[in-house]
């Protein structure tokens, strides 16, 4: 862990400002610790919420020079958001700690959930692995916080005085891939008749895209952020859930930059070189079914 200098940074709003730090001294620290228990001691939410935003951040699945560096770190809330409502925040570690593919555990910044430390054993396969994590988790009784999939998920700073560490972690190798097969089915409220229509109100565009090697990054908002098959890291493109529309950011062999397209588009381009007739076949054939 020494040897692995992750991305930090001062606060939450200083991510264009990174700086290196251990992950060793992430984990296991003490600098932290007066910030944390003022936090833990707020009198209010708000207030709690308000001190949080000042707290340095880091990116535990990002080394500085921008490669993986290995981990996943998963969130497993306490009552405050309403998850896992039968577990203290004392019997939430002692569950996960349990895990043989945890590396490390430790109270969350506000002290009422805790935190998870992943080894993964395939890297560029960061997000299957998280939708495996999430089953594997419900299977023994536990959510996990559906924003941890990104890799370059942010997250403060915490203190925890006996924090959990197995250098001998497993691993984790299940992945879940989703289906490769688009489903059509159509809502009732849908009353067009138009193919193209109704696809574009009821597709998922997130599948299309990344049965095709795009690769989510974050989510803000309405906002689906994406890497294109050929990067590693940085955003390329978003997707509006709102606007029903995708935009490449930078110019490619299959979309012009800055230009919006609907989920017809995007199949036709994607699935059926840019023939619209034949997509427009293929969809008919498909909604007879």
């Amino acid at each position: 862990m020494k040897k692995l200098n992750i991305k930090c940074f001062k606060n939450k709003e200083s991510q264009h400002h990174p700086f290196p730090i251990s992950l060793n001294d992430w984990l296991i620290t003490d600098r932290f610790k007066k910030q944390i228990l003022t936090l833990r001691n707020a009198p209010t939410k708000e207030a709690m919420d308000k001190l949080k935003l000042s707290l340095p951040c880091a990116m535990p699945s990002l080394l500085f020079d921008g490669n993986h560096s290995g981990f996943i770190a998963v969130d497993i809330d306490g009552i405050n958001h309403g998850d896992n409502l039968e577990y203290t925040p004392v019997q939430l570690k002692e569950k996960v700690s349990g895990i043989v593919n945890v590396f490390y555990c430790g109270y969350s910044a506000s002290g009422l959930g805790v935190w998870a430390l992943i080894p993964l054993y395939d890297t560029n396969r960061h997000i299957e692995h998280f939708r495996a994590l999430e089953v594997v988790f419900k299977n023994i009784g536990l959510v996990i916080d559906a924003g941890c999939s990104n890799v370059n998920r942010l997250r403060f700073c915490s203190y925890d005085s006996e924090p959990y560490i197995n250098e001998d972690a497993v691993p984790f190798s299940l992945v879940l891939v989703s289906e490769p097969k688009l489903k059509f089915t159509v809502p009732d409220f849908v009353k067009s008749d138009n193919v193209f229509e109704k696809f574009n109100q009821t597709a998922d565009v997130i599948n299309l895209l990344t049965c095709h090697g795009w690769k989510v990054i974050k989510e803000k908002g309405d906002r689906i952020f994406f890497t294109r098959p050929d990067k590693q890291h940085g955003t390329s493109g978003e997707f509006s859930t709102s606007k029903r529309l995708f935009f490449c950011f930078t110019g490619s062999a299959q979309f012009e930059a800055n230009k919006g397209y609907n989920a017809a588009q995007l199949l036709s381009i994607l699935e059926y070189n840019n023939d619209m007739k034949l997509t427009f076949k293929e969809l008919t054939k498909k909604n007879q079914k």
